[in-house]
């Protein structure tokens, strides 16, 4: 299997604690097998692991860029971003060709008119548990439901009812769980539900404030100043925090903490928590792979994936939507149009993308990737440019 180099860069001295973890087929760092150990010796921090034969020989492998395309094409698809099956390029275009055509064709313009056609509505009478929690407070926004298909029922702690529902992916019948920013009195909830699913990957993509609203609560250790919160016994303690590193020039920033989390009871649980901080509130960031590379972060572990911005449907559908394509062209499936896939999201996770700009944002990232990973023939390159230069002009300021 053909894959990108990485050098491994052993990580800098933090505190006494020691993170171990396990590398996936494209040196990522794997979910969910790690763990902080505090180093016998005393502060000093060291890393352990071996190098295997296959490790040995990735670092000799070159990239998809430097390797000649053979007259077939056939061969597995590797950037550092997300491994793809082996396929020939007649074949991998056939794959695409129904999404591609369709988005060309349609254009912005009509992109955005068929996003539209797709009203959101609530139904409340399939959201049964949401409404007897509104007296509760247990709700962020009273116009966002949370469906009883597919919820979280929480089995720790004293309430069962968080607002979160289970999404699955081509790959994972429970590949996330899609979720409102926690509440001041919620935030216990949100990490009984982090050590019940077992989940290692957390994906906040608001802030905490925004456009002088609150929100989310601030359920997480921001500095090391303030390193341990407390949440009617649960402490949340950070142990390590650093900037997620891009292989590519981007404007966006997602902040990396490594949690140990401690549930009365419960084993200690560690996850990494990935902070997008300047994802605007329902409006999108300047298109590029970044939210590729960060879902190529996740992806490997089996526990669900928990992502929410602010009511966990607009932002968080945009990557959810992006996560279920991509699984299809792992799978080898035909890559459609994406309002099918919307629609099927909508049903699991109710209202999910909020705006027309997050609907083209899923696009445009969508085709950028297919691109950049030859799943297009180069005939399509001027309907790609006037694809992105309608994009641009209709998302600016936004």
């Amino acid at each position: 299997m053909l894959s990108c180099d990485r050098k491994i860069v052993p990580p800098t001295r933090v505190s006494r604690f020691q993170l171990t973890t396990t590398f996936d087929l494209l040196g990522i760092m794997a979910q969910p097998t790690f763990h902080f150990r505090e180093d016998e010796g005393g502060g000093r921090m060291r890393r352990r692991g071996r190098t295997t034969r296959r490790h040995r020989a990735r670092s000799r492998t070159r990239t998809l860029e430097e390797r000649d395309d053979d007259a077939g094409g056939a061969r597995s698809c590797s950037i550092g971003i997300q491994e793809m099956p082996r396929m020939s390029r007649a074949a991998r275009r056939a794959q695409v060709k129904t999404f591609v055509e369709h988005t060309l064709k349609t254009g912005v313009t009509g992109l955005i008119a068929e996003f539209k056609s797709m009203k959101r509505t609530n139904d409340f009478s399939v959201m049964r548990e949401f409404v007897a929690q509104i007296p509760q407070g247990r709700n962020r926004y009273k116009d966002v439901g949370c469906l009883d298909f597919q919820r979280v029922v929480l089995h720790l702690g004293p309430v069962s009812y968080i607002h979160a529902n289970y999404v699955s992916t081509p790959m994972n019948p429970k590949r996330f769980i899609c979720t409102q920013a926690p509440l001041p009195n919620t935030c216990a909830e949100f990490w009984y539900m982090v050590v019940q699913e077992r989940s290692t990957a957390i994906v906040m993509l608001c802030n905490f404030i925004e456009q002088n609203s609150k929100k989310s609560a601030e359920y997480v250790p921001l500095s090391y100043e303030n390193k341990t919160m407390n949440f009617n016994g649960i402490t949340v303690t950070l142990k390590k925090q650093e900037q997620f590193q891009f292989p590519i020039d981007t404007r966006v920033h997602i902040q990396v903490s490594f949690l140990e989390v401690k549930v009365p009871g419960e084993s200690p649980h560690y996850c990494i928590h990935y902070h997008w901080q300047d994802w605007p509130d329902r409006g999108v960031p300047e298109a590029d792979l970044a939210p590729i590379y960060l879902l190529a972060k996740v992806q490997n572990t089996t526990a669900p994936i928990i992502v929410h911005c602010s009511a966990g449907i607009g932002r968080t559908g945009s990557i959810v939507l992006l996560q279920h394509s991509i699984e299809l062209l792992q799978s080898q499936s035909q890559l459609e149009e994406i309002s099918g896939y919307l629609l099927a999201l909508r049903k699991q996770r109710n209202n999910s993308i909020q705006t027309e700009h997050q609907y083209l944002y899923v696009h445009q990232i969508l085709l950028l990737y297919l691109k950049k990973m030859r799943y297009l023939d180069d005939s399509v390159n001027p309907y790609l440019e006037q694809f992105t230069a309608d994009y641009v002009a209709a998302t600016r300021g936004f």
